[in-house]
């Protein structure tokens, strides 16, 4: 559990003159990205719930307590304040796919770092605070729990590249001969989506470029298909999956979408069920969920 008051104060909604990822202007605002045309920018979060320089903290508790140690950046996909990811090119798609595995590369060279995710937030209805096309990467000192099974899992049983290698053709979106866009067996979110290259790779800098573009061809079809599949913008939490470390050279790379909304007026919230016992429910079947989504016409 990681707490930080300073969250609090963070930018909310602000309107296209006040945004904080637009480029700063020769003689006019200036913003959190201090030059005036880019393609990707990075950079740290002013409103962080991590820091490589957490105060000490002491309570008289007998709780297990430490700093929260790690770093939260924030990940602008484009200058362009009104574009949307499924508009972004192939190649910007490619290049953004790289920058998330050269951040992942340079945080884990921090030895004190574990564990490193990108991800991103879409949607004001899952409290989305700038419009901005944009994401995070977190990089943390603790491995979380969950993380650490999935890991363990894919070193022990190679998981995610078994899935691939023996799915159902019902549960598969889209592929070619480099990767795969498909609703896993065990989806526990309403149209969730995963896409892996089809070779077994810690981080998309192992991959040749034709590999990292068959995973941006389907990045932004797999966005456009949930936000055709009611006809308006689909939120979601979109999450780029590498080893924590210790797991390095038994994980297969791949990226998962948590869509949120699973009918048309209909969100999905988490049931009492699904919070206090972290079982979830999905009012939709896995082969369902494929078949509605690959059957969609997208340009």
């Amino acid at each position: 559990m990681f707490y930080s008051p300073v969250r609090q104060k963070r930018t909310f909604l602000p309107n296209v003159s006040n945004c904080p990822l637009c480029p700063s202007q020769k003689d006019g605002m200036k913003t959190d990205i201090p030059v005036s045309d880019y393609e990707i920018a990075v950079f740290d979060n002013r409103f962080s719930a991590l820091s490589f320089n957490p105060p000490n903290i002491k309570f008289e508790t007998n709780t297990e307590i430490s700093s929260a140690y790690g770093s939260c950046e924030v990940i602008s996909y484009s200058q362009d304040h009104n574009t949307k990811f499924q508009s972004l090119t192939i190649e910007h798609v490619s290049l953004l796919i790289k920058v998330w595995s050269d951040r992942f590369t340079k945080l884990m060279q921090n030895p004190n770092i574990n564990y490193v995710i990108p991800f991103e937030n879409k949607g004001k209805e899952i409290g989305v605070t700038l419009e901005h096309p944009h994401g995070q990467i977190y990089s943390m000192k603790i491995i979380p729990e969950i993380i650490k099974t999935q890991a363990k899992n894919q070193k022990i049983q190679n998981t995610v590249s078994n899935l691939i290698n023996s799915l159902d053709s019902n549960l598969e979106i889209e592929k070619d001969e480099n990767a795969i866009s498909f609703v896993p067996p065990f989806a526990r979110y309403p149209y969730e989506v995963w896409i892996a290259p089809f070779k077994r790779v810690d981080c998309a800098n192992q991959l040749a470029d034709k590999e990292i573009i068959s995973i941006a061809k389907l990045l932004i079809s797999s966005v456009k298909r949930l936000d055709h599949l009611f006809g308006k913008p689909m939120p979601y939490t979109m999450a780029v999956h590498f080893p924590p470390r210790g797991y390095e050279n038994n994980f297969h790379h791949y990226i998962s979408f948590q869509p949120m909304r699973r009918d048309t007026n209909k969100l999905k919230f988490l049931a009492g069920i699904e919070q206090i016992t972290g079982l979830m429910l999905s009012d939709i079947l896995p082969e369902d969920a494929a078949f509605r989504l690959k059957s969609l016409e997208i340009d």
